[in-house]
């Protein structure tokens, strides 16, 4: 019996069977099921989840009749750069901002009673894809010691600050990890100790020229990654990493030490590290080597030695012991690249696997189809063949699994299939690269103005979601170029990159842009200027209506 001999009644509870991608597949191999999925709205929201490249929220009041429109205002908003609502913050410029999550913090130093101290603010931002609430919380807390670096993870009601110490010149530079309360500020209850310190390799009062800056702290459940920066003058320098569980403040009694050297936890069990490993590096340490650096009384010196190409390693995070060795697996990158200049991985600022999301959440982006986006930049003058000055590196997250035991390296002829490489225009000058799901979003300057990105700048997102070209299509089939002119004036094209197939909306009029982030819901933009940040909150989607 053919399955389309079936009655419709039959087919309706095979179909309430499948898995969205399942169901999309479905769709596309027949007509009747396609027209079928569309007149029935709980097969079509899957349907569109699939296309969109989302995944269902879990224990969602609202039905996914409900939930359908806020899903295709979300999506077509972000095709388009058309959103639906903006929230704007002006304050003086402050000494750190930036976007943890779902929220927006700044700090900077401020005087009370006579004595200095700093404050910090903290904003929830807006979501379309969460039940309406009445009022956005905010918070502003009063701390003794300079903030460095912010990390959220409102799941755990956690929040990390990060502060630098400086002591005298016969003890170690030491950088410190706050474990506290996101709504009191006080020592978190999970945390057995209020803070985690790392003593640094460096040693006492900076020379002139030299700078020490935390790079990144991230959480990933009871993991916090920090990595700490050592600069010289013209942008060289050394980065050391440290992994510490917040629960028990301990670490995890390895660090990860190089020139050139950015990291993320992609689970509980994996660590990923890029580095530019030196020729004569032991490759079966586990560990980048700092030995091009020679110490002295006025700061650490370069000495020129060979690179081998850049390297991307998966460690195993074992339970409650150190990071072993033995279990590590090593990607190559093109051996064309030993001339870079910069390279780091671009935070992905979507849920991983095995994260739940906020309660009430209707969808968000898959995190089976994360991407990975590796950022690199080499010097004007050593920019290899077929390349640009920057290049960004877009691989599926997937394809770095834990490694099993052993070593194992892979050269790039054995990987770089799954990759998909995107040129960067030479005569444009690009920053702030952030990622969500499988989005890549920056900023391109028009001009420069003193070393600092000017702020006449132009806004481009990059979608790599399979289906992204279909979802262009279903807004305006017939047209051939597409421009947008709603809130702003924007244009999307069809980009190919080898094989791979991309979306790319940009920006047609110029913007005021010093800086970017985004989040699942919203671009934000920063605007610095005369003392002043403008900070503008341009949030994606739709309240779902109540039939």
């Amino acid at each position: 019996m053919s399955l389309f001999s079936l009655s419709r009644e039959l087919l309706l509870i095979i179909l309430e069977e499948l898995d969205p991608i399942s169901l999309l597949h479905f769709c596309k191999s027949s007509r009747y099921i396609d027209s079928i999925v569309a007149n029935y709205s709980t097969l079509l929201y899957r349907y569109e989840l699939a296309l969109s490249g989302m995944k269902d929220g879990i224990s969602s009041s609202y039905s996914p009749r409900e939930r359908l429109n806020p899903l295709l205002r979300h999506r077509n908003g972000w095709l388009t750069l058309n959103w639906t609502s903006e929230d704007k913050l002006r304050i003086p410029t402050p000494m750190i901002v930036g976007v943890s999550g779902r929220f927006l913090y700044h700090a900077s130093e401020s005087s009370y009673h006579g004595l200095f101290q700093w404050s910090l603010h903290i904003y929830e931002l807006r979501s379309y894809r969460t039940p309406p609430v009445d009022k956005l919380q905010y918070c502003k807390f009063n701390l003794p010691f300079e903030i460095r670096k912010v990390a959220i993870d409102a799941i755990q009601n956690l929040l990390v600050l990060a502060e630098l110490q400086f002591p005298s010149q016969d003890e170690p530079i030491t950088a410190s990890l706050h474990f506290l309360d996101m709504w009191t500020c006080q020592q978190h209850p999970q945390a057995q100790n209020l803070r985690f310190q790392f003593q640094t390799d460096w040693w006492g009062t900076l020379p002139p020229g030299h700078r020490i800056s935390i790079e990144r702290v991230q959480i990933f459940g009871i993991m916090v990654g920090l990595s700490v920066r050592f600069g010289v003058e013209e942008g060289e320098g050394t980065t050391e990493l440290v992994l510490v569980n917040w629960h028990t403040g301990i670490d995890q009694q390895q660090r990860f030490t190089g020139d050139l050297l950015s990291f993320d936890i992609l689970s509980e069990t994996c660590l990923m590290v890029l580095s530019h490993p030196d020729e004569d590096e032991d490759d079966d340490s586990g560990e980048s080597a700092a030995s091009t650096w020679e110490r002295s009384q006025d700061g650490l010196y370069l000495h020129e030695r060979g690179k081998r190409s850049p390297q991307i390693t998966i460690h195993h995070i074992p339970d409650g012991g150190r990071l072993r060795s033995a279990q590590v697996i090593s990607y190559d990158l093109p051996e064309t690249w030993k001339a870079i200049s910069f390279l780091k991985i671009c935070p992905n600022a979507s849920l991983k696997p095995n994260v739940a999301p906020p309660t009430g959440t209707f969808f968000h982006s898959d995190p089976s189809q994360r991407v990975a986006v590796i950022f690199v930049e080499f010097a004007s003058h050593s920019i290899p063949a077929g390349c640009s000055k920057k290049m960004a590196l877009v691989v599926k997250e997937s394809l770095f699994q834990p490694p099993g035991l052993g070593d194992r390296t892979l050269p790039w002829e054995e990987w770089h299939d799954r990759c998909t490489v995107i040129h960067l225009p030479d005569d444009s000058d690009a920053h702030a690269f952030d990622v969500v799901g499988r989005k890549l979003v920056f900023f391109q300057s028009v001009g420069e103005e003193n070393w600092v990105a000017d702020s006449r700048s132009r806004l481009h997102v990059l979608d790599f979601n399979d289906y992204a070209a279909e979802c262009l299509r279903s807004i305006a089939p017939r047209s051939p170029a597409w421009s947008w002119n709603e809130k702003w004036a924007t244009a999307s094209k069809i980009c190919k990159a080898g094989t791979a197939e991309f979306i790319r909306t940009s920006t047609t009029q110029v913007q005021s842009i010093t800086w970017v982030d985004a989040t699942e819901d919203a671009v934000i933009l920063y605007h610095e200027r005369e003392g002043q940040t403008v900070i503008r909150v341009l949030t994606f989607g739709d309240t779902p209506v109540c039939p």
